[in-house]
């Protein structure tokens, strides 16, 4: 049984669809809570966690461009996938290049300043909470592109 390109191309777009949702499932609601649990300081945590997002964010922003170069090769023509796809590039890009720095740099301040019993300024609990949102909005719509990929159930039919 020989198997078409087309059908691989499909099984690696759902393939690279299902690691995307598994790096954004894994990091934001598996490592991270156990961070915050088992690592002796929340301050330890919180520099942990932002490297495991960086990973996470960084392999599925990868994985996403080359979904879009499989279906741009396939000639998919689903507008609302290539939305969806476009979105969700665009949501993992802002975490990535705008929210994260600038967390980072809140922490890295607070961190100059050696106030240790100190909580971390409110403005951070908001970037925390706008990167959260749009991590979970981002994990939905991977759920979504997951379950709605083109199939080419004509290409992978047996004969």
């Amino acid at each position: 049984m020989s198997v078409s390109a087309s059908c691989l191309q499909a099984g690696a777009v759902r393939l690279a669809l299902a690691l995307v949702f598994g790096l954004l499932v894994v990091s934001g609601y598996v490592v991270a809570p156990q961070l915050f649990a088992y690592a002796g300081s929340r301050q330890l945590a919180g520099e942990l966690a932002g490297h495991v997002f960086h990973a996470a964010n960084t392999g599925a922003l990868i994985l996403l461009a080359s979904v879009a170069a499989f279906w741009w090769r396939m000639g998919l023509k689903r507008r609302g996938a290539w939305f969806v796809l476009l979105l969700l590039l665009l949501l993992l890009g802002i975490n990535e290049f705008a929210v994260s720095p600038v967390m980072a740099e809140m922490k890295a301040h607070r961190a100059l300043m050696a106030e240790a019993d100190a909580g971390l300024p409110r403005s951070f609990a908001v970037w925390h909470g706008l990167g959260s949102a749009i991590h979970l909005l981002a994990t939905l719509l991977a759920a979504w592109l997951v379950a709605s990929a083109p199939q080419e159930r004509k290409a992978c039919s047996s004969s």
